[in-house]
């Protein structure tokens, strides 16, 4: 048995920047009758909060979505998903 003692250092909990961010503002997002709305864009995210809660995410404009508008609307700052130009499983090839 060592003479010194030692404790174990817990790791704090972190969670993820997201859950300080605001909803993006009113008028903000167009309703879309297409393919090109917010959960194909490029730049669409999601994470969880503390309450295990799903957060909806623009990561361009570091801001939430409202909870079904990342299904029927869009903003201007849509791009198509990189996914389809380099595939699902890049590092495969």
């Amino acid at each position: 048995m060592s003479p010194y003692r030692t404790q174990k250092v817990l790791q704090k909990k972190s969670y993820p920047k997201e859950e300080v961010w605001e909803y993006l503002e009113e008028g903000s997002l167009k309703k879309s009758r297409s393919a090109c709305v917010c959960m194909t864009c490029q730049h669409f995210g999601y994470s969880c909060d503390k309450h295990c809660r799903t957060l909806l995410t623009c990561r361009i404009r570091e801001r939430l979505i409202p909870h079904g508008e990342h299904l029927n609307s869009r903003c201007p700052l849509w791009m198509r998903r990189t996914e389809e130009k380099i595939s699902w499983c890049p590092e495969a090839t």
